[in-house]
């Protein structure tokens, strides 16, 4: 029977092993973390989009981020619509306004020293705006769609349960029930909460809120009705999307070729496949700001340090077993067997270092959407390549720790 001898490295000196393990499971984390709140911006960055419903969507060639999406002529969906392919063309307005957290019966105090820090009442945050048809909504969500025909007022309108308690519910954790029917500022206006949605807020703002389109231009005062944010056109059949598309390009004048909509300056729209959508909005966030380079550059920092922590164990004990491999050399095992040895001992670390840490990041995942709101998803393809990582960084972790071992003369160690 064969002698396991890399488990029997690893099970010799157990305090050696629990601190390999412990640089392993560390930098397990780490990398876990930094993908996870990767997946959640690419997930943040298109929520709003991928709860409406439409195949194909048209835009400004302006639009920089979901908040700021400029607008243009309602003419365009009109035109559109007439397009025997076209089932429904919606107009979807969204913009960034100013939200007063509820004062619930209390007035503001001059003295700030006077106030509550941890109540907000009275005071203002920026909130994404969002103005449906109360008697055609575009959300896929049949939930939303049934409140939001409670939107028939553009005095009223519904908030996002996961807006932060900044906003100024009565319970100051979330909005729930209780918070029917109070009266607050959005915009240079007044509105009534008539009922509760769960949507999420993306990347932009920490709540959102929904209006009729009424209620919106209100809480916009810079936009009008006639200028929309978004078309969202619904197909007959969605597998003719891009047919559809080209021939609205056409209708519009857009030249059919691929192009950069920051170079479209002798058009007024372009229309975009939900692909499409989602692509830009995912590479804007995460290839586009800091945020998503930060948690790539994160992952790289984890790997070097596990890399560091595993050399410096496995280095250390193969110094202290010189002797032992010098032994094998002499009895004629080459430096195959020896490599084969330690790539066995460094697999070994972590294989067990990982799926603790699995479980961990598990929790942790949980932990953080509880918090903080962001979708945090431990995903299959999270967690193999994970693993491929943690593989990889023990493996070159393992090599390096050879030179020092090829160099040594059997005959110089005894």
């Amino acid at each position: 029977m064969k002698t396991p001898l890399a488990w029997k490295n690893i099970t010799h000196n157990k305090v050696r092993t629990c601190v390999a393990l412990a640089g392993v499971g560390f930098a397990v984390i780490l990398i876990f973390m930094q993908m996870g709140f990767q997946g959640a911006i690419r997930k943040t960055a298109t929520q709003i989009y991928d709860a409406l419903q439409f195949d194909l969507m048209l835009r400004s060639p302006a639009y920089l981020h979901l908040t700021d999406a400029r607008s243009f002529p309602r003419a365009r969906l009109y035109q559109a619509s007439s397009l025997p392919e076209v089932e429904r063309a919606r107009p979807f307005y969204l913009g960034l306004s100013e939200w007063q957290a509820p004062l619930h019966g209390k007035r503001p105090s001059s003295d700030d020293s006077e106030q509550d820090t941890k109540d907000p009442g009275g005071q203002w945050r920026g909130i994404i705006a969002m103005g449906t048809d109360p008697s055609d909504p575009a959300f896929k969500s049949q939930d939303i769609c049934n409140k939001a025909r409670k939107l028939s007022d553009p005095r009223f309108a519904m908030v996002d349960v996961k807006s932060k308690p900044e906003y100024g519910p009565v319970d100051k954790i979330a909005f729930s029930q209780q918070d029917l029917n109070v009266e607050t500022a959005l915009g240079p206006s007044w509105v009534r909460i008539v009922d509760l949605f769960e949507l999420g807020t993306g990347m932009a703002a920490n709540g959102a809120c929904l209006t009729n389109p009424e209620g919106y231009v209100l809480a916009c005062p810079w936009q009008t009705l006639d200028d929309i944010n978004f078309g969202l056109i619904k197909l007959d059949d969605p597998a003719q999307a891009e047919d559809v598309q080209e021939k609205l390009r056409a209708t519009f004048g857009i030249p059919s070729d691929s192009f950069d909509p920051r170079n479209m300056t002798s058009v007024d729209v372009v229309v975009l496949t939900r692909a499409e959508v989602n692509e830009a909005e995912e590479r804007r966030w995460v290839d586009g700001t800091p945020l998503g380079k930060i948690f790539r550059l994160g992952v790289w920092v984890a790997l070097f340090v596990g890399v560091a922590i595993v050399y410096q164990v496995l280095s250390s004990d193969i110094a202290n077993m010189m002797g032992e491999y010098a032994t094998l050399k002499a009895m004629g095992y080459g430096n195959r067997y020896l490599t084969s040895v330690v790539l066995q001992q460094s697999i070994l670390l972590a294989l067990v270092g990982y799926f603790p840490c699995l479980l961990i990041s598990w929790g942790l995942y949980y932990l953080v959407e509880i918090k903080s709101g962001m979708p945090m998803f431990m995903t299959w393809e999270i967690a193999i390549l994970v693993l491929l990582l943690t593989i990889g960084m023990c493996v070159v972790s393992g090599l390096a720790a050879l030179r020092k071992l090829f160099q040594a003369d059997p005959a110089d160690l005894f």
